[in-house]
């Protein structure tokens, strides 16, 4: 049975199971059209307006108690606004149409159709008419044009991203820089970000070292309050085999010439190029810049450890 969705002074849009016969004198073609007509008015409206009707929500649960008895509970005492997104549910999914008609009127009802209203101001708009409906089809290439007109070019969210990861970096290496540049040197960012002024790392701690010695009165050498000592008075010393000790302390030698650290490290001087090449490359380090190689692998970078040279074989 068919019920009055809602009314306006040009349509009446009835609610019809899909089944049911509607147009019935109307080709197919016009049935097809009227059916998309009342998808598009029931998809351009909001469902908590809807909710806000009384009279429509009491009509759409005598639709829906009469014509689904599954919704039976849902017309009796479900939310105003579950049962007007069912219906607009069932619309979009087939199973109900809504279908506008022309609105029927008694014989001393003014002609149909009624006239066009005069023009008139709408807030200081003159001869304003509400938009009319733009399906979701519609919408989206404007959408996507005010969105690619508006954009911000790419260049500088890059730079943005730069800049933050600049600043990022720099902090994190004159935090800790023993433990952060080896990490920063594989990633690339050394070579695109460049080092941040490390002259003056350590130098707080080591100044504020030698100032609590002055205060205390001594040297690191000397005793506590005793004086440095002076060397006019030191007797002559001969070297002799019999002066070592017993115990001996192995010493790193280390040197920054690529001819002996390839000798000390035992690789061929071809070899140790390519392994050169391969460790400045991921590590971010500019060709120029001078190493340094400890006999166990180590490489520093001015005095910065690096990473373990013999991990770079082919």
């Amino acid at each position: 049975m068919a019920i009055e969705l809602k009314a306006d002074s040009w349509r009446r849009y009835m609610l019809y199971r899909s089944g049911e016969r509607y147009m019935t004198f109307e080709p197919e073609e016009k049935r097809k059209e009227a059916v998309e007509a009342g998808k598009k008015f029931t998809a351009s409206a909001y469902a908590d307006a809807w909710a806000k009707d009384a009279e429509l929500v009491k009509r759409v649960r005598a639709f829906l108690g009469e014509n689904f008895h599954w919704h039976q509970r849902l017309a009796k005492v479900g939310a105003d606004l579950d049962v007007v997104q069912t219906l607009m549910d069932m619309v979009r999914g087939g199973s109900v149409v809504v279908i506008p008609e022309k609105p029927v009127f008694s014989a001393g009802d003014a002609a149909w159709p009624p006239k066009k209203p005069a023009s008139s101001s709408f807030w200081g708009v003159e001869n304003y008419d509400p938009p009319r409906y733009a399906s979701v089809q519609e919408r989206y290439p404007a959408q996507i044009a005010e969105l690619q007109a508006n954009e911000t070019p790419w260049s500088e969210i890059e730079a943005m991203n730069d800049s933050i990861n600049q600043k990022f970096m720099h902090a994190a290496v004159l935090i800790d820089p023993l433990g952060m540049l080896p990490t920063f040197a594989r990633a690339g960012w050394i070579s695109k970000y460049g080092l941040p002024d490390l002259s003056t790392w350590g130098q707080d701690a080591d100044t504020n070292d030698d100032t609590d010695t002055l205060k205390d009165g001594t040297s690191g050498d000397a005793g506590e309050g005793d004086a440095s000592p002076r060397l006019d008075d030191a007797q002559p010393f001969e070297y002799s085999e019999a002066a070592i000790g017993g115990e001996t302390e192995d010493l790193a030698a280390s040197t920054n010439n690529p001819k002996f650290a390839a000798k000390m490290l035992g690789y061929s001087s071809q070899e140790f190029r390519d392994m050169v090449h391969r460790f400045k490359k991921q590590l971010g380090i500019g060709a120029a810049d001078d190493l340094e190689w400890h006999d166990n692998g180590d490489v520093y970078h001015k005095d910065i450890y690096l990473d373990n040279f013999h991990d770079y074989t082919d």
